[in-house]
């Protein structure tokens, strides 16, 4: 069975103690929220700074949003001043979105012209799916994202949409076969063939 399911399905507890707080799971809810702000850690808009941590921060523990307090100028001063602490703090908060846990999906070929999403942003199709197949709001909304992105994948599946999820044994031999590739590609051009001479 994929470990990612698995995974995804293990319900993650409240992160305690990051920058002071404690985050909620991640879900989309928090996704749209710092998209809506053009939040670069969700939309990688530009270089992330250490205000726009505190604020993902603020946004994963519920708070409420807008000026910050004197800890916060501390904490923003002393992530400017240890460059690799805040690294390994984007680390963590990359961990706790969890997106190594969501499914990983084949290529599907465009068959069709227009169609698509029809404009409807991914997070919005996401939730609505779960809606209409009888999750509630809220909880569409708040349930981790990786569990909503298989969730979503099963029902679509289900509803026959054109969805292939790769297992990890053909996600590890496509990485193979791509390594292959790429060394044979590497040893030919570092040894091209010689022109034969007739």
């Amino acid at each position: 069975m994929d470990r990612r399911f698995l995974n995804a399905y293990v319900d993650p507890a409240p992160l305690k103690g990051f920058l002071g707080r404690t985050l909620y799971p991640w879900c989309l809810k928090y996704r749209v929220r710092l998209m809506a702000f053009d939040s670069p850690l969700v939309t990688g808009s530009r270089g992330i700074t250490p205000a726009d941590l505190i604020f993902a921060c603020q946004v994963c523990a519920e708070e409420p949003l807008g000026d910050i307090g004197w800890r916060d100028k501390l904490r923003i001063l002393s992530l400017q001043r240890n460059p690799a602490k805040f690294e390994r703090l984007l680390e963590a908060f990359a961990g706790y979105i969890l997106v190594q846990d969501w499914p990983k999906f084949w290529e599907q070929t465009k068959t069709k012209s227009g169609g698509g999403d029809k404009g409807v942003p991914w997070p919005l199709s996401i939730v609505a799916n779960l809606i209409a197949s009888g999750i509630p709001e809220q909880r569409a909304w708040e349930m981790p994202e990786c569990q909503a992105i298989w969730l979503n994948s099963a029902l679509a599946i289900r509803k026959g949409a054109d969805v292939s999820i790769m297992s990890p044994e053909e996600e590890a031999f496509m990485a193979e076969e791509e390594a292959k590739d790429k060394e044979a590609a590497a040893a030919a051009a570092s040894n091209p063939a010689k022109e034969s001479t007739p």
